[in-house]
């Protein structure tokens, strides 16, 4: 079994495709079906269901694929650790809820660059639920999320603390006429697995409160653009809504404590290298940001 397996296995895992996986790992598509069939034969199992339309994994594929990436971070983290000089150096891949992205960690991202610049940074957006994921299965070294959570393979580490706000258009000045004309109204959201969507959900559910639709959208600035236009309501960060170009537009409604009050909080798996690019991030973000109360 060598690494080079490992990596177009994961590769066509993640891609579900061998054609994909071929173009990310710079190889062709012979290579990767190949590979693919030699850790198959090796391990004495299928780990692929070949359809029309691409791959899936198999149980038995699903249950390597853990593997796999444990191995390559494994390997990751000891060439790291032999050139660890305590000087941040090296790849450092974050994750980040969109809206946190837009107007929390450009001024961070910033002066980390600046300070570190043999380190080469990606930064991941998606909802907390898919940032979690990503951090579980090694493909993200750390990310910021919504809230707290109950997970033993994650170290977390409140930076800030947001108020989330009902935003609607500025037809509804009052959370009183915004409420009586929520069976009316469309709901704005980011797909399933936003922490935000589910905060407003349990709202919802505990003021007896069922909108009209709810649409999922894929962008902060469609989300913003519709609400602005009279199209529906939303939640995010006050401080989301009035850095925003339609701020003018828009009114933010204040909610009850137990809901409006909730820490982003910087996750990163507790059997993870601290590297020194990755202490070097979590100093200057909880610099450079409110630290949030532990939860």
């Amino acid at each position: 079994m060598e690494m080079r397996q490992l990596k177009i296995f994961c590769a066509v895992a993640d891609l579900g495709s061998f054609t994909s996986a071929a173009l990310q790992v710079n190889t062709v598509q012979s290579n990767v079906t190949m590979r693919v069939k030699e850790l198959e034969i090796e391990l004495d199992r299928e780990l692929f269901v070949r359809k029309k339309s691409g791959v899936v994994l198999t149980a038995a594929g699903e249950t390597f694929l853990g593997y796999a990436r444990r191995i390559l971070q494994l390997t990751d983290e000891s060439r790291s650790a032999l050139m660890d000089t305590g000087t941040p150096v090296g790849l450092l891949r974050l994750g980040s809820m969109e809206t946190t992205a837009a107007i929390r960690l450009p001024q961070i991202l910033t002066k980390y660059r600046e300070s570190f610049p043999s380190v080469q940074l990606s930064l991941q957006t998606g909802t907390t639920s898919e940032l979690i994921k990503a951090v579980e299965s090694y493909r993200l070294d750390g990310a910021f999320v919504g809230g707290y959570h109950q997970n033993a393979a994650l170290v977390q580490e409140g930076v800030f603390e947001e108020e989330l706000v009902l935003v609607s258009s500025h037809a509804f000045t009052s959370l009183a006429t915004l409420i009586e004309k929520m069976p009316q109204q469309t709901v704005l959201v980011f797909r399933t697995g936003c922490f935000y969507r589910s905060t407003l959900e349990n709202w919802f559910y505990q003021v007896g409160l069922i909108p009209n639709q709810i649409m999922e959208m894929g962008t902060l600035d469609g989300i913003l653009s519709c609400v602005a236009a009279g199209m529906g309501v939303t939640l995010l960060p006050k401080a989301v809504a009035e850095s925003s170009s339609l701020r003018h537009s828009i009114h933010c409604h204040a909610l009850p404590p137990e809901f409006a009050h909730i820490s982003t909080v910087f996750v990163r798996r507790s059997d993870s290298l601290m590297t020194s690019a990755m202490s070097a991030f979590i100093e200057l973000a909880q610099h450079q940001l409110p630290v949030a109360a532990v939860a």
